[in-house]
């Protein structure tokens, strides 16, 4: 079953990419950063042999994190596209 996007999704998904070439260092960070750090922190619990539930846990409450903090910025740079005043 393919979904096909909304308007507001394909809009946000635009504003997602206009705001990664506007700011690529924050975009990168709390978008792509913060899912790595989880899966690293997965991997070495593998590799030590370290409570797998706790870091699974945490590597979660970290990707939910990242997707919340990512839609706080392409709202927030949705609102300041929208409040900036025209050239004049």
């Amino acid at each position: 079953m393919s979904r096909v996007p909304t308007t507001e999704t394909a809009g946000d998904v635009d504003l997602f990419y206009r705001m990664a070439r506007e700011f690529p260092v924050r975009t990168c960070i709390f978008t792509f950063g913060l899912p790595l750090f989880a899966l690293f922190q997965l991997i070495n619990g593998v590799i030590n042999d370290g409570s797998l539930l706790v870091i699974a846990c945490f590597s979660a409450v970290v990707v939910a994190y990242s997707v919340l903090v990512t839609q706080y910025h392409v709202a927030s740079y949705r609102r300041q596209r929208v409040t900036r005043t025209p050239a004049e």
